[in-house]
């Protein structure tokens, strides 16, 4: 039932409400394929992140898929409950909701500073362990970000003991899957995202994808600063795709180490438009071998770090 004031939404074996005069409970307004708002459930009262499609959604086979798509990734890589739910027309998917601090949160100086090398350490290793559940599942995240990492504690003296985990599906692909019926390019985030998935080089994307973004992220976990963000999004897509992580006071040589191997891309000297399509896989072919090949190679190697 569709109100002015709520949406409660019937779900298979519970309902759910969203009080849509609650400005606190928009999380994204009118995004590309849906709004997204913060919920409960009438029975329990567990908070749920509630995600309505345009109605359009379910005649559009190119984005269609990939909402079912996010709702099979999240069954079977995440602890988290869900649901996709057709409730009077519209498509619903319900996620409960993740307390706790997201990456880019802890990036904030009232919260790292409280925060040692080896608290770093440690969260590092769960999120890379979460990361590992994904692809054990036999899914490519490929929207692996800061605000997509939740350290699952509401309290920051023991987020290093706490669990995490990866949350936001919408991405989500089999390894080097190909573009479905009317997807034109593959989604790619700023900063983030490898080159691979900004090139729209699919047969290419695998869990080395999210390899590369997870260094990303560490680099911003450990710095509190962005790697390559400038007020141009085309000079940063540039600088994405051609330069390594700067050097950083904040990140000793080992992990530096570790974190440029894990974020390894091709050295282009012309602008992407001037290679062949077969040109750029045999370079970013190289890039990706030189990469961690699984997580647990990468998480070796972070948990070495945290004997030092």
């Amino acid at each position: 039932m569709i109100s002015q004031n709520r949406l409660e939404i019937e779900g298979k074996n519970e309902r759910y409400l969203v009080d849509l005069t609650d400005s606190s409970s928009i999380l994204k307004a009118n995004g590309e394929i849906c709004s997204t708002y913060l919920g409960k459930s009438l029975e329990s009262g567990r908070r749920v992140v509630v995600k309505r499609y345009h109605s359009w959604i379910k005649t559009t086979p190119e984005y269609f898929w990939r909402v079912e798509r996010e709702a099979d990734a999240i069954n079977a890589c995440s602890q988290i409950q869900s649901e996709l739910v057709y409730h009077e027309g519209v498509y619903y998917l319900i996620v409960d909701y993740v307390e706790g601090f997201s990456f880019k949160e802890l990036t904030r100086w009232r919260y790292h500073r409280k925060l040692s090398f080896s608290d770093l350490i440690s969260i590092s290793i769960k999120a890379l362990e979460a990361l590992s559940r994904v692809h054990r599942a036999g899914f490519v995240h490929c929207d692996i970000k800061p605000s997509n990492i939740i350290v699952n504690s509401d309290d920051i003296k023991r987020v290093a003991y706490a669990e995490v985990k990866i949350i936001d599906f919408g991405m989500a692909r089999k390894p080097a899957e190909p573009l479905h019926m009317g997807e034109r390019k593959l989604p790619f985030g700023l900063i983030y995202s490898a080159p691979e998935q900004v090139l729209n080089l699919w047969e290419l994307v695998s869990i080395q994808t999210d390899i590369y973004s997870i260094g990303v992220a560490l680099w911003q976990l450990f710095t509190r600063v962005e790697p390559w963000m400038t007020d141009n999004p085309l000079k940063t897509i540039h600088i994405q795709l051609t330069q390594e992580l700067p050097k950083n006071r904040r990140i000793p040589q080992g992990l530096e180490q570790v974190l440029k191997k894990a974020t390894s891309k091709a050295k282009l000297a012309r602008p992407p438009h001037m290679y062949t399509r077969t040109q750029l896989i045999d370079m970013l072919e190289h890039a990706i071998e030189n990469r961690y090949k699984n997580v647990d190679q990468f998480l070796k190697e972070i948990v070495v770090l945290k004997k030092f």
